[in-house]
């Protein structure tokens, strides 16, 4: 049920990606001002995954998937019906409140309900359901928007949020630390009769202080930062791109995008079970993994828009796509391992503030200020965009690539400290229970 929620909520991004140069000749925009549709619904959607994250570490996530779901799915239909460029960036940035309850509650479930042994591969194939949406979003997007126009794309990407919502009320809500906690009990059961709400739930400033202590989480949050940027940021822009630089049609562009989502669906579905075969190695492991993906990112991609080439550029791109993808799985992992339970949601919606907000909000919006910049000096349409492209790839996946090795550098001993003081709770916890008969007697 998540997967597929994932899935529906990245069909959407999909379609506005094929529709962006339609929606700029509809309403007569330039670069930089149609740029802005990305950033309204995935500035509100980082923007509200913040409190959505604390509210999911201390009230029911699976509520709270639920109704956002059915805001998102309520917020494409009004986005469908819009007439003017203001009422589709302000009902796009309403589609924002439903989706930014997607990471933290996502996460967090995620990590409650398996364990660290087959953690990874339950947190990718849940990813992979991002690059997945953006196939079948591209695909029949492409077709859609095509053939009677970007209303009818933003219409079929609606429709299943509002059914999907309705259906995720009957998923379970575990316990926080669940997965964690029957696994630690197989060794010591004493912890098994502990699986209730931890008493001393944090405030949001609190908890979000939690987070930003943590060296490798930080380093982990401005990682996805650059990887946001490029891997759903620079793609909104793929389609326009391969229509203005190689004539591409709306069908043939958005079939590029299909193929490189692809091979991105291809990578996070195979980067989980990489990461927990790797996990014998080490947190340590996963976080090189990580990094040697972020940097065959930046260079793949960056030779990609310097070539003047369609098929070697999409060559490229499909391969550093792919091997991005299968790295970014351990990196996933090591999140959950170093976040402590009782704020693992708030952790997971500063890992997706980062995503959405300084990497793909600002990269629609900054690829098309760049584009116009270059216009203005008297270079084409195509060329400008892919000089725009190249530039924003090479500089921010740099230093995406060095956040991930500073990260691999201290996850390991930020995972043993989180179960470690994870553990030692509950066994005072566990004490003090035995204590209390005691002290009545």
């Amino acid at each position: 049920m998540l997967f597929i929620l994932n899935a529906v909520d990245e069909f959407d991004r999909a379609v506005l990606a094929v529709a962006l140069d339609p929606i700029r000749r509809d309403f007569g925009l330039s670069d930089v001002t149609v740029g802005l549709l990305p950033l309204a619904v995935i500035f509100i959607t980082g923007v509200i995954s913040l409190p959505a994250g604390n509210w999911s570490d201390r009230w029911n996530r699976v509520n709270i998937l639920s109704a956002g779901a059915m805001v998102w799915g309520t917020a494409g239909l009004f986005a469908a019906a819009s007439t003017s460029f203001i009422q589709l960036f302000l009902t796009r940035a309403l589609l924002g409140f439903g989706q930014g309850t997607i990471v933290p509650t996502h996460g967090s479930l995620l990590s409650d309900y398996y364990p660290v042994s087959v953690r990874g591969r339950a947190l990718s194939y849940h990813r992979s359901a991002n690059p997945l949406g953006q196939v079948v979003g591209a695909v029949v997007g492409g077709i859609i928007v095509g053939a009677v126009g970007w209303r009818w794309g933003f219409a079929a990407a609606a429709i299943p949020g509002l059914i999907l919502g309705v259906f995720a009320l009957r998923l379970r809500e575990p316990g926080r630390g669940e997965a964690d906690l029957l696994a630690a009990a197989k060794q010591d059961p004493i912890f098994a009769s502990f699986l209730a709400e931890p008493p001393d739930k944090l405030g949001f400033f609190e908890s979000l202080g939690s987070v930003w202590k943590i060296r490798s989480l930080r380093m982990l949050i401005f990682t996805n930062a650059a990887f946001g940027f490029s891997l759903f940021g620079v793609v909104f822009w793929i389609p326009a791109f391969f229509e203005r630089r190689y004539g591409f049609s709306t069908e043939g562009a958005a079939g590029a995008l299909a193929f490189l989502a692809l091979a991105g669906f291809i990578g996070s579905w195979y980067g989980g079970p990489v990461a927990d075969r790797g996990l014998i190695k080490g947190f340590a492991h996963l976080g090189k993994v990580g990094t040697w993906g972020a940097a065959s990112l930046a260079v793949t991609w960056s030779l990609a828009f310097v070539i003047p080439s369609s098929v070697v550029c999409l060559g490229l791109l499909t391969v550093g796509a792919l091997v991005a993808s299968i790295g970014t799985g351990g990196l996933v992992s090591i999140i959950a391992a170093v976040s402590p339970p009782r704020i693992r949601a708030q952790a997971f919606s500063a890992f997706g503030l980062a995503l959405a907000v300084c990497g793909a909000a600002a990269a629609p919006l900054a690829i098309g200020g760049i584009s116009e910049l270059l216009q203005a000096e008297g270079v084409n349409d195509g060329d400008s965009l892919r000089w725009a492209m190249f530039l924003g790839t090479a500089t921010v996946m740099s230093l995406g690539t060095w956040f991930a090795y500073q990260a691999a550098r201290t996850c390991a001993a930020d995972a043993q400290k989180t179960m470690g003081e994870f553990l030692s709770g509950y066994q005072a916890r566990a004490a003090a229970a035995q204590a209390a008969p005691a002290a009545g007697e």
